[in-house]
């Protein structure tokens, strides 16, 4: 093998790191019969003719080789050369995002013709793989479905060929055929005119059980022809009937490991080991996650297959549904009782890790929370164990406590009282006491006031954000004391925690009257629209006109950087102010006037302020129309405002009518994968005021109420 290896002249060529004299020693390493030798080879050939990605011309010197190591019997490992050859044809990769290591147009121009003719001569070769659906090896079978679908350029050829395979019954593997079925879903999704051929070869496989068969074909549907799904709930009774064979059945022979090596291959291969030791079925979780993606907005197959996920009796599915349910949770709107009521049983269960990572799901889900609420206080009740850690909200007990506040409920407040007299003081604090009863709220003012006296008078500004906000709430006296305190600070810790101590002063309205002091004191070192705010909302109409003048100077800031935070600053001071702040109206209507200066960031914030200040419905509706097609993050701010308008706000019912009926919540763009969370609560207040707005309107109610209102989450 290898022939004609010896006659390249290798140093003439280059990898990542230098002359590219040792590729040939690294593709004989592929033929080793020593599988250590074999994976450090090709760890290798990923970290220098393909490193991080990248195609150097020794990379297309070595495809000759790679094909002919890939498609000869001979030791293991050829499905991962394969992998390799997938990822230097690079799968319609753009050199326009990739990093390009010389600002020399002549070398680019050369780079780009490099990529693009390891392309073309990888597809070129790429009918010598077809051979190999029938290989001996079922790793390489495994790997040869996917790479013909993306390398050869006869997709009508390599449907034929995927199917005869799976019809013939030729193939034992599940694995593979597993593989296969993914084949043809990508094969349907990259060649449109082909999806309907794929979805009949795919629609016999659901009566296949066993293997999880049927599971990658259901998934291969919804990514290539969702049309030919089977009915919501079927999809979802396949799915958990295929995941409760592969649990109970025997576990399936796992591939042998290919090497020991401390290489960047050999890790990841063992931390793939570890994130998957004990499952029965690992690939039910690839699949799952798989099916999850494709089914996208199709949110009632996708509530029920979760919940059947969080009940099932494998402990690592269970974990997996937790990440599961907190992504389908938080971004798309559904029938969520039964998934988080599941949720609240975890959180209750013996396994703590398993009972932390529930809680913390329904920690972010705390407005649609309540049937989890019993679960989450019997928890609470139990009491930690041991004695509460500064870092307590790492712990069960503590992720369970912050679940059971950010409902706003009454029973969590000896916690609470417990953990604030020396712990991790949680960000969301302040939200949490103000979806409380004003009264329950109040039982932690002597925990709030004790700690925040010993904050100040240690000189430490950390967490000085969360407990001035909570005490803003809870107790407004001693809010101002400790701001006052604060702002009385030197050095460092002052500044850290100035912002923090204006911005409660102005929320606290006529009540900061006690720090007028020592904020006039501040007027020359820290004329910002924070201190402005602080300065009216103490001094009342004394201090109207130098905070004004101080406002104004913040509209005129610009919008990059400390510029930008200065005029949102100022925009939330003026729509706090209100009609009061008459005199800048003339200086916001200009700003709005001028869109090419209203970003993202600002829209928002400008649209209130013009709404508060001016009180004009017909430049309001112009103005939260730019913020929401501007950022989805001030929908519900936007929303809120129409509400305030009441019939005025009819022009923009279409919107609200698009909007309550999307499947998904309003800041998820699109289907994500990984950890990614949305924000409930904001979701839930847009579609509040936007049932509000449409009852004004005399227009239908679009869906039943949200829960937000059953815990006395107070208007913004």
């Amino acid at each position: 093998m290898l022939t004609g290896i010896d006659d390249i002249d290798w140093t003439g060529l280059q990898h990542a790191y230098g002359d590219a004299s040792d590729v040939p020693d690294m593709l004989r390493g592929l033929l080793s019969a020593d599988a250590d030798e074999r994976e450090r080879a090709l760890d290798a050939l990923h970290g220098t003719v393909h490193h991080q990605g990248d195609v150097h011309d020794s990379a297309v010197a070595c495809l000759p080789f790679l094909f002919e190591i890939a498609t000869t019997p001979g030791p293991g490992g050829r499905g991962e050369v394969v992998e390799l050859l997938r990822s230097i044809h690079g799968d319609g990769r753009d050199p326009e995002v990739m990093d390009f290591w010389s600002d020399d147009e002549e070398e680019y121009e050369e780079w780009r013709r490099l990529l693009a003719r390891a392309e073309a001569d990888v597809r070129d070769r790429a009918g010598s793989l077809l051979p190999l659906l029938a290989d001996p090896d079922p790793g390489v079978r495994r790997a040869v479905p996917g790479a013909l679908v993306q390398l050869l350029p006869d997709p009508e050829g390599v449907r034929a060929a995927l199917t005869g395979r799976l019809t013939a019954e030729a193939e034992a593997d599940p694995a593979v055929l597993r593989a296969l079925a993914a084949a043809l879903g990508d094969l349907g999704v990259r060649h449109s005119g082909l999806a309907g051929a794929a979805a009949d070869a795919l629609l016999p496989l659901l009566d296949r059980p066993g293997g999880g068969l049927p599971l990658a074909a259901l998934t291969a549907l919804a990514r290539c022809a969702p049309d030919r799904l089977p009915e919501p709930g079927v999809t979802a009774r396949l799915a958990a009937a295929e995941l409760r064979t592969a649990l109970e059945g025997p576990p399936e022979a796992e591939p042998a490991p290919t090497g020991t090596t401390d290489t960047l291959t050999g890790y990841l291969r063992r931390l793939r080991a570890e994130h998957t030791a004990g499952a029965r079925a690992p690939w039910a979780t690839d699949l799952l996650g798989e099916l999850h993606f494709a089914l996208g907005d199709r949110v009632e197959a996708r509530f029920a297959l979760v919940a059947d996920q969080l009940g099932s009796p494998e402990r690592g599915q269970r974990r997996e549904a937790v990440n599961a349910a907190g992504t389908l949770l938080t971004g798309w709107r559904g029938p969520h009782e039964e998934p988080v009521r599941l949720l609240g049983g975890l959180a209750l269960g013996a396994d703590p890790v398993l009972a932390r990572e529930a809680a913390s799901e329904l920690c972010r889900l705390a407005v649609i929370g309540a049937p989890a609420a019993g679960a989450l206080a019997e928890r609470v009740a139990r009491g930690p164990g041991l004695p509460p850690q500064a870092r307590w909200h790492e712990t069960s007990y503590g992720a369970a406590l912050c679940a059971l506040a950010a409902q706003g409920d009454r029973r969590a407040v000896p916690g609470l009282a417990e953990v604030l007299r020396y712990g991790h003081v949680p960000e969301e604090l302040p939200e949490w006491l103000a979806r409380m009863a004003p009264a329950t709220a109040a039982l932690l003012a002597p925990a709030l006031t004790a700690r925040l006296a010993a904050m100040v008078g240690a000189g430490r500004s950390s967490f000085a954000a969360q407990l001035l906000g909570a005490a803003t709430v809870a107790a407004p006296e001693a809010a101002v004391t400790a701001a006052v305190g604060y702002l009385g600070l030197a050095g460092k810790a002052r500044l850290r925690s100035r912002g923090a101590a204006l911005r409660t002063l102005a929320g606290l309205g006529s009540a900061a009257r006690p720090a007028l002091p020592v904020l006039r004191s501040l007027v020359g070192e820290a004329a910002g629209p924070g201190l402005a705010a602080a300065l009216w909302a103490a001094g009342g109409d004394a201090e109207a006109e130098r905070a004004l003048t101080m406002l104004a100077a913040g509209l005129d800031a610009g919008n990059s950087g400390s510029a930008g935070a200065e005029r949102y600053e100022a925009l939330r001071a003026l729509a706090r102010a209100g009609t009061a702040a008459a005199p800048l109206l003339p200086a916001l209507r200009g700003l709005a006037a001028r869109p090419e200066e209203v970003d993202a960031w600002h829209a928002g914030a400008l649209a209130e302020a013009l709404w508060r200040v001016g009180r004009d419905p017909g430049e309001t509706l112009a103005a939260t129309r730019h913020a929401w097609d501007r950022s989805r993050a001030d929908r519900p701010d936007m929303t809120e405002i129409w509400a305030g308008l009441g019939p005025a706000a009819a022009p923009v019912l279409p919107l609200l009518r698009a909007e309550a009926a999307a499947p998904r919540r309003h800041d998820n763009e699109g289907g994500r994968r990984g950890r990614t969370r949305f924000r409930v609560a904001r979701d839930e207040r847009l579609l509040r005021h936007a049932r509000t707005v449409l009852a004004a309107c005399g227009a239908p109610d679009p869906g039943p109420g949200d829960q937000a209102e059953q815990f006395g989450q107070r208007p913004r």
